[in-house]
């Protein structure tokens, strides 16, 4: 999909993006945007990497963060439809190097389609912190096990599946083991094979270590350079995927495609349907991108019972990304960042795309509800840790914040009654009955007591 020249560009209602990336301090970011059934938008604003001043290009790749769970749900699926894969059979028969934990003499039994829509009642798992380049990295049995040198909990089932939703990165990379054990083939080929070769995506992989001239480094809060440029993911269909923008566009292109029945898609259009099906009402209501309700690997936006738009948002040490396209029609938009701290700077942009394009129809104005009375209402305080720990959770205009230390303040979001988390790191807090909070990052909880 190359830019049409003869189709002017509009420039995001004016939107100064460069001051807007100078006010949260993220070096650089890149947007394209789909109309039309073309890349009508393709450009990078700022820097790649902040020790070098590289400017960020289209043709530079960022970390998808868990925009690569889709893809490789996608593939997943292809699976389906090869018949290596059966949507609705219990995964542990296809499992011979890891085995799903037992709960005292109760074996759980979960399905693929199940880990595609996070209602597999596997134990809570926002997000993977990640290795430092060089380090020594998990195999995915560690990752899955929890054990050395694994740096995230391991997973095993905590609620009865199929009930409701509660979202874990864990849950894609049982598919990722899942997808290797069928086909004996490794992860990075395998994603190339299933989707990004057949979708043209060039500038698209999931090798994690390659260090090239077209890779940004991601950036801390401040603008401080992530150690070593990146973090390498081993959970790579949670979180592996290198790409640009344009590329990303190609594989919801690919989606949209499917759904309208072309022959010549990547799916048929009956599991095009079963992965923009929405299944489950998202708890804490609409996401940053509008939506409402999980499908297979994508969220979803229903309108009158169907599906009207479909998407995913994702942020690792160092980056942060949001991309949404409709169901029927042929537009969509993805924008990546390179900070912990782009979260803001991507709603802004967003919603700028929406109203330079007359997306009248896409739902970026309103953010989740929060459920003060039941979450926050009780819990807001300074709480303290037996060494001397302190921190103060506040609400302030409206939004719940946390304050530690000389930190600046961060902002959470309310996933359910009890859990609070954030973006910008991996983080959550988790309100406990008897008035304490727990504070859980890199797979480790802090247990916290109200000092006021």
């Amino acid at each position: 999909m190359n830019l049409p020249t003869d189709r002017p560009v509009p420039d995001f209602n004016a939107l100064d993006v460069e001051a807007v990336l100078a006010k949260d301090d993220v070096p650089g970011c890149s947007v394209a945007v789909l109309d039309g059934g073309e890349v009508v938008f393709d450009r990078g604003f700022g820097m790649s990497r902040v020790d070098s001043g590289d400017p960020l290009t289209p043709a530079t790749r960022m970390q998808a963060c868990s925009m690569s769970k889709p893809v490789s749900v996608l593939a997943a699926l292809r699976l389906v439809e090869q018949g290596l894969l059966d949507l609705d059979a219990d995964v542990s028969q296809y499992l011979t190097r890891w085995t799903l934990p037992s709960n005292g003499d109760w074996h759980p039994r979960i399905t693929l389609r199940q880990l595609a829509s996070h209602t597999a009642g596997l134990t809570v798992h926002a997000g993977f912190p990640g290795y430092v380049r060089g380090e020594v990295v998990p195999t995915l049995g560690d990752v899955l096990s929890g054990t050395h040198p694994a740096n995230a909990p391991g997973v095993r089932v905590d609620m009865v599946p199929g009930v409701q939703f509660r979202y874990s990165g864990a849950g894609t990379t049982l598919i990722q083991l899942l997808m290797e054990e069928v086909t004996g083939t490794s992860p990075t080929e395998l994603l190339a094979q299933l989707v990004l070769g057949p979708l043209d995506m060039r500038a698209s992989t999931f090798v994690q270590e390659l260090d090239d001239d077209e890779r940004a480094h991601g950036h801390l809060v401040g603008g401080r350079p992530v150690p070593g440029g990146w973090r390498v993911h081993p959970e790579l269909c949670a979180a592996g995927l290198w790409t640009t923008p344009a590329d990303y566009l190609r594989f919801l292109r690919g989606i949209q495609r499917a759904y309208a029945g072309d022959p010549d898609a990547l799916i048929t259009q009956s599991t095009a349907q079963e992965l923009l099906k929405p299944r489950t009402a998202l708890p804490s209501g609409r996401d940053m991108l509008g939506m409402s309700h999980v499908g297979l690997g994508f969220f979803v936006a229903v309108r009158d019972g169907v599906p009207a738009w479909f998407g995913h948002t994702g942020s690792n040490v160092g980056f942060v990304c949001a991309s949404m396209a409709d169901v029927s029609g042929e537009r969509g938009a993805v924008v990546m960042l390179n900070s912990d701290n782009g979260t803001p700077a991507a709603k802004l942009l967003l919603q700028s795309i929406a109203k330079t394009y007359r997306w009248s129809d896409a739902d970026l104005g309103v953010d989740a509800p929060r459920n003060r009375a039941t979450s926050i209402d009780g819990h807001a305080g300074v709480y303290r840790t037996d060494d001397g720990l302190s921190l103060h959770l506040a609400e302030v205009d409206g939004e719940v914040e946390l304050i530690m230390s000389d930190q600046p303040p961060i902002q959470l979001r309310i996933d359910d009654p009890t859990t609070l988390s954030t973006e910008a790191v991996d983080l959550r807090v988790l309100l406990d009955a008897d008035g304490s909070i727990s504070l859980e990052q890199g797979g480790h909880r802090t247990r916290m007591r109200r000092a006021t």
